[in-house]
């Protein structure tokens, strides 16, 4: 739940210093109902608060005069100059409905509602407003409550409210009951240097939430903006690019408002989704940047309304000052409401200087009332002109609007210094410093420095906790010395049996560590007509040495019983260099292996349909084999892997015919289905007993690939280019068979693919592959390039490469292929514009794949799916095509747990 509501912030705020004077009173409306939450901004100190839930505010500030801004969503601002003195000020302020008109100016000839003109410089715009800012340093005060109104019966006894003593540690424990409340605030200092640096100071925090909701923190949403695409990965923002897509717009009216003529658009969703906001938003005239925003979002959690101000606190640098949270949580039973309110005090802001300003909004009145400088036009680059000319038109289309998005985005860029452009490193660039006594602020201290006033329930919050320390004090002082003998050994006796049945893992302080997977592990057990019932036990050893070299050993070893058989297997890897990711490594065993590599079965779904079904699609060889490799990075983003291996292949059969549920079926013979080995084709040519050998090199490139350094290691981060892989592999079979030709083939096989974020929840994938023999006479089956037919309608995880419809095996082939796979994703393009389905966080998802081989036909699929659904499933329709002609269609379920 406290995550639930921590992903709700989108913005954050700040708090000032305490001072002697005060500035107090209640903000009313005019029939005198108090405006929750009003912001009462300072001009002079760019610093802000707001009213609290019965419109009671408070500020303290030095001496001296002050313009002071009263002012509220839906409403008219008011501005009054106050001198402050040695007294205390109390000043009561009431606030007029503002009003909105439709000028006559705004009526278009072609009759489209002029809220669409104003959205498309918005939108074009936003890129410059959310990159405007090279620096700032800012106070945020937060302050969170939460108000429990009904807790579902099975739930009651579990939700326990753990206290915390002075020293911070648990003390002792309460269970949360319907009408309980609790208060969370924090005062921070936050440093923002552009493009992503941030320093987060914690000066206190206070906090009568559970122990799990006291770490959360405003850094998790600072970057959070309406100017963003998507906001805080929850919304799609109405300033987003494709937001003509997912929403309209319904010019409400304008109002002067100084300098400045505002203007109010509703925002109105095309369909109901949890995707997407609804309300109002307000843009400033000339400038076409925010100056309020009043939207709502009902997803999972429940029903969210956030409610922003945007203030000039520099000239052309509107920025929010007080944000103002409702939430209605409703989630199995469970129902509450929470709210949150911050204010902002900026000390310093700069522009970035480096990304040029609009001819349109320099020539717009800055915060003195003069206009800012504007750039000779020899120093306008062509982007710039293209800029100004689409923002000189009188009425934007939606191409233009778009045009214009992408131009803005293109300088800002442009604007990113040029260490943060040729970095490849991605940098953990938010440092967190929390003071030594933050958390220990008496009750003095809050109501000195807290400039939100606290509402009844919030001070009963710090009452109840208060008494909640003082009573874990006094237990405290009388400790519990009852005997506890006993209890030790049960506890290492239940222990022991979780140990020995879930599996543990053993580590000291030298780096060793000893890793039992437990006796009761499903993924080692299975069943199939080769081996019958498998069952097996894992481990793994693994030891740290100086110079960050590692050790790791994976045994496992297995039983089939209907082959009474023993397996094993031993995996060795020892990693000698964690910044090039250098290791060697040694694989060996006997086992049995799926003779096709392409994707494999899944042996839990081979289990069910062998038992369930009598379907036994998996198909094994025995395999004696031994490899020997070395992977490393030669460069950045340039792999390299070497392998020799050595393997005594062995034909197997079925040797079991149990099922649980007798079916009119029998089971296949322990031979895939494929043409090469059809009764015809005289398949022992291609599955026989063999000696193999090969040796193979890999290569794999990944242009300005970004990584990540943890300690000295450096992890890959992905890159904006695609990854290249190209393998060869020379093989010698029948070597020791002196009855039979020793064979040669050399293959080879590249690869390219890529993952694209292309908009709001968005994304496009593809693969290709392409590959051959030199010489494939004497090729047997195992050798064969194998693919990723999934045929079954359910299966277990997801497979990029996957092709739907065609049997096991069927694919695999001895001659040059070319494959392709592509997948599209969006929230809708479908069904998803349905009503009922319009409101789930599911997406659509289309996707192409094709494979064509010499002496083969072409096999092509087309298919369409919902994902996501329930989080965890896919489910989508196929359809088959060989030259292009119809073949076959198929439905499929997918569970991804992984």
């Amino acid at each position: 739940m406290n995550h639930a509501i921590r992903i709700l912030l989108l913005i954050f705020a700040a708090t000032s210093l305490s001072h002697a004077q005060v500035i107090k009173g209640k903000i009313t409306s005019q029939s005198g109902d108090p405006i929750a939450y009003s912001t009462v901004y300072i001009q002079e100190l760019k610093q802000g608060t707001t009213s609290n839930t019965k419109g009671y505010y408070e500020i303290k500030l030095s001496a001296g005069q002050y313009t002071v801004m009263y002012q509220s969503l839906g409403f008219e601002p008011v501005i009054y100059n106050i001198t402050l003195t040695d007294n205390t000020i109390t000043k009561d302020i009431r606030l007029q409905v503002q009003y909105y008109q439709i000028p006559e100016v705004r009526i278009s000839a072609s009759g489209e509602d002029p809220a669409y003109g104003i959205m498309r410089k918005a939108i074009g715009l936003a890129p410059y407003y959310l990159n405007n800012i090279s620096y700032y340093k800012a106070n945020v005060y937060l302050k969170g409550n939460l108000v429990i109104n009904k807790i579902p019966r099975l739930m009651k006894r579990s939700l326990k409210i753990e206290a915390k003593n002075e020293s911070g540690s648990s003390a002792s424990s309460t269970t949360m009951k319907e009408g309980d409340a609790f208060l969370m605030e924090s005062i921070n200092e936050i440093e923002f240097t552009a493009p992503d640096k941030y320093v987060q100071k914690v000066i206190s925090y206070n906090s009568t939430f559970p122990e799990e909701g006291n770490e959360i923190s405003p850094m998790e949403y600072v970057n959070a903006s309406f100017y963003q695409p998507i906001i805080a990965d929850m919304a799609i923002s109405p300033l987003a690019p494709n937001a003509f897509s997912h929403y309209n717009f319904k010019y409400l009216g304008a109002t002067p408002q100084g300098n400045y003529t505002i203007n109010k658009i509703q925002v109105i969703p095309k369909r109901k989704s949890q995707q997407l906001l609804e309300g109002t938003i307000y843009i400033i005239d000339d400038l076409w940047c925010l100056q309020s925003v009043d939207l709502t979002n009902e997803n999972l959690v429940g029903k969210i309304r956030v409610q922003q101000l945007y203030i000039p606190v520099e000239d052309g640098i509107w920025m929010p000052v007080s944000d103002k949270f409702e939430i209605n949580i409703g989630i199995i039973g469970f129902r509450a409401d929470a709210g949150y309110a911050v204010s902002v005090k900026y000390d310093n802001v700069k522009p970035n200087l480096s990304l040029p300003k609009p001819k349109i909004i320099t020539g717009a009145y800055s915060v003195n009332d003069k206009p800012a400088e504007q750039a000779p036009d020899s120093a306008r680059t062509k982007t710039k002109k293209q800029i100004d000319k689409l923002l000189e038109k009188e009425e934007l289309s939606n191409r233009d609007m778009v045009k214009l998005s992408r131009l803005m985005a293109k300088e800002s860029e442009k604007s990113v210094t040029d260490s943060a452009k040729k970095s490849l490193e991605i940098r953990d660039n938010t440092t967190q410093i929390v003071e030594k006594d933050a958390a220990k602020k008496d009750s003095a201290y809050w109501a000195e420095i807290r400039p939100i006033p606290l509402s009844d329930i919030e001070i009963k919050s710090l009452h109840i906790n208060d008494s909640i320390r003082v009573e874990s004090s006094l237990r405290e002082a009388k400790p519990d010395t009852s005997s506890v003998k006993g209890e030790k050994g049960k506890s290492k006796f239940f222990t022991g049996l979780k140990n020995i049945g879930l599996g543990h893992t053993w580590s000291d302080t030298t780096g060793t560590s000893f890793t039992f997977g437990g006796i009761i592990d499903l993924k080692n057990l299975s069943f199939n007509t080769v081996d019958g019932l498998v069952y097996g036990l894992d481990f793994r050893f693994s030891r740290s040495f100086k110079q960050k070299r590692s050790l790791t050993v994976n045994p496992d070893i297995k039983y089939a019983f209907s082959r009474q058989q023993l397996m094993w297997r031993i995996n060795a890897n020892y990693q000698f260099s964690k910044v090039k990711q250098m290791e060697l490594f040694l694989r060996m065993g006997m086992t049995s292996k799926d003779i096709g590599n392409g994707g494999g079965i899944n042996p839990f779904l081979n289990t069910v349909t062998t038992l369930m079904f009598e379907r036994n699609y998996l198909k094994l060889y025995e395999s004696d084999y031994l490899t020997l490799g070395y992977r490393g990075e030669i460069a950045n983003g340039l792999n390299v892997e070497l392998t020799s291996l050595f393997e005594m292949r062995k034909v197997l059969e079925n040797t079991t015919d149990f099922t649980i549920i007798n079916t009119s079926h029998e089971y296949s013979d322990n031979i895939p289905d494929n043409s090469y080995l059809s009764p015809t084709s005289n398949p022992v040519n291609y599955i026989r007993n063999q000696d193999h050998a090969a040796i193979a090199a890999k290569v794999t490139y990944i242009p300005y690939q970004k990584y990540r350094m943890e300690g000295k290691k450096r992890i890959p981060a992905g890159s904006d280019w695609p990854a290249f892989i190209l393998s060869w592999e020379h093989g010698i079979n029948d070597f020791r068979n002196s009855d039979a030709k020793v064979n040669h083939y050399d293959m080879i096989r590249a690869e390219a693919f890529k993952h694209y974020d292309i908009g709001a929840f968005s994304e496009l994938r593809w693969r290709v592959r392409a590959g051959g023999y030199l010489d494939n006479r004497e090729l047997t089956f195992y050798d064969f390039f194998h693919f990723n037919p999934q045929p079954i309608p359910v299966l277990i995880n997801d497979y990029e490469d996957g092709f739907m419809i065609p049997s096991y095996y069927s694919m695999s082939t001895p001659e040059a292929f070319g494959e392709v796979h592509i997948k599209y994703t969006a929230p809708y393009l479908l069904l998803k514009l349905l009503p009922g389905l319009s409101n789930t966080l599911i997406r659509e998802n289309l996707s192409l794949s094709y494979l064509g081989s010499r002496y083969h036909p072409s096999y092509t699929e087309a298919g369409y799916s919902l994902s996501e659904i329930f989080f965890l499933a896919e489910i989508g329709v196929y359809v088959g095509f060989e030259n292009l002609a119809y073949r076959s269609v198929g439905a499929k379920l997918i569970l991804k747990f992984n």
